[in-house]
């Protein structure tokens, strides 16, 4: 079970470090794409909430998985919960603002 703990805390580092690096690559993808129109400014706010939350739930979850006595801390406890609720609540709208803001392919 310790193998476990270890590779999930591995992995929500390297998430938590690799996020922000491929977030902030697709955005400017997204941003230089000629003939498109403009993303709206609550749009690119999502993508900035996640480019700060993501990390944080990532690397201190991480951090927490390799010490324990980390873990024990309440501030810690709540920071990475919240930042991982906030996380996934982002990643929703996000997902409904971009449907929204598809074309319609039926016409």
């Amino acid at each position: 079970m310790d193998i476990l703990y270890k590779a999930g805390s591995a992995a929500l580092l390297l998430v938590g470090v690799l996020y922000p690096l491929g977030a902030i690559y697709m955005m400017m993808k997204f941003l230089t794409r000629e003939g498109f129109p403009r993303p709206s400014p609550a749009y690119m706010m999502l993508h900035f909430v996640l480019i700060a939350t993501v990390p944080l739930a990532g690397i201190l979850g991480g951090f927490a998985g390799f010490a324990p006595t980390l873990w024990e801390s309440q501030v810690i406890r709540a920071i990475v919960y919240g930042a991982g609720v906030l996380s996934v609540v982002a990643f929703a709208m996000l997902i409904v603002s971009s449907r929204a803001q598809q074309p319609d392919r039926s016409e």
